[in-house]
């Protein structure tokens, strides 16, 4: 069972002290890799003996981690973070249910969920502390001068950095799925029935496909932004044969410094899978000028 799944299951068990306290943990995980348990009696406004009797119950439900040396400490795991934020969107009316799995990977599970309009949308968890703490700093710009950082807080920004992107390439008519809700790691969006472009095996016109993709980069592109991660990877094809841009927690604004040398990199990335694959002879310096033409860098 996976850690949402267990979120899903065990949120039902705790009462309103527990999740404060939990939300102590989560507020000392700023500043401490673990949370000593005076800074949890300072946020939680409990008595130590009740906090000490509640601490033991989350520890049995394993949502925390316990230390005694050098100090008596705590942190919370996957399971108790994925657990407030269902707690959050299911108050705040925008879920209703967890569904079913939708994908696993590195750096983000994604599920089906219920909203209580009884809408199937889906639900994106970013799980950054399942890859080396080193590489994702490497990787992330917008973690990368910062000396302590949690992998709860890595989580929590690449959400809501992939959530701006959503909002801005959704309102600029790109092919992306439309952004509903977000809460610490998690963004509830609009679900997607298609596969990676990576797993289909035979395209029909595949020239059509590659041009409908450097469309919607071009789209991006007008409203500012730069995917930056783009590959037959995160890219899906619905079996209607339309094809949608995923994965944007990486994403840069057009006025980065490095945006043009990132742009090219996510063309000759796709342009490189379609002329391997599927042999299309469209060539990089086509891409990229199609993708420049009616923006700001036309003339660059």
């Amino acid at each position: 069972m996976s850690s949402a799944e267990k979120a899903a299951e065990i949120i039902t068990e705790l009462e309103n002290y527990d999740l404060r306290i939990l939300n102590s943990i989560e507020i000392g995980m700023i500043q401490h890799e673990m949370v000593p348990f005076e800074e949890i009696l300072k946020f939680s406004r409990l008595n130590e003996s009740e906090l000490e009797w509640r601490l033991k119950k989350l520890n049995e439900l394993e949502l925390i981690y316990r230390q005694s040396e050098p100090y008596l400490g705590y942190i919370m795991n996957y399971i108790a973070y994925d657990l407030l934020a269902l707690n959050a969107l299911v108050k705040s009316n925008i879920l209703e249910a967890l569904g079913p799995s939708i994908g696993l990977g590195k750096e983000a599970d994604v599920y089906q969920a219920i909203t209580p309009e009884n809408q199937v949308v889906a639900i994106k968890f970013h799980r950054l502390g399942r890859t080396s703490f080193r590489d994702t700093r490497r990787k992330r710009e917008y973690i990368a001068d910062r000396k302590h950082m949690s992998w709860l807080y890595q989580s929590r920004l690449a959400a809501e950095n992939e959530y701006e992107a959503l909002e801005i390439v959704h309102k600029g008519g790109v092919a992306s799925p439309e952004p509903f809700a977000q809460n610490r790691h998690c963004i509830v969006m609009q679900i997607i029935e298609g596969i990676q472009l990576s797993e289909v095996i035979e395209l029909d016109y595949p020239r059509e496909y590659l041009m409908d993709i450097l469309k919607n980069v071009r789209k991006a592109v007008k409203v500012g932004i730069i995917h930056t991660d783009l590959s037959e990877f995160n890219i899906l094809v619905t079996k209607e044969g339309e094809i949608w841009l995923i994965d944007w927690p990486q994403h840069i604004m057009l006025d980065h410094p490095n945006s043009i040398e990132m742009l090219e990199r996510d063309i000759r990335n796709i342009v490189y899978f379609f002329q391997r694959k599927h042999m299309v002879d469209i060539t990089f310096e086509f891409a990229l000028n199609m993708v420049k033409k009616g923006t700001i860098l036309e003339s660059s």
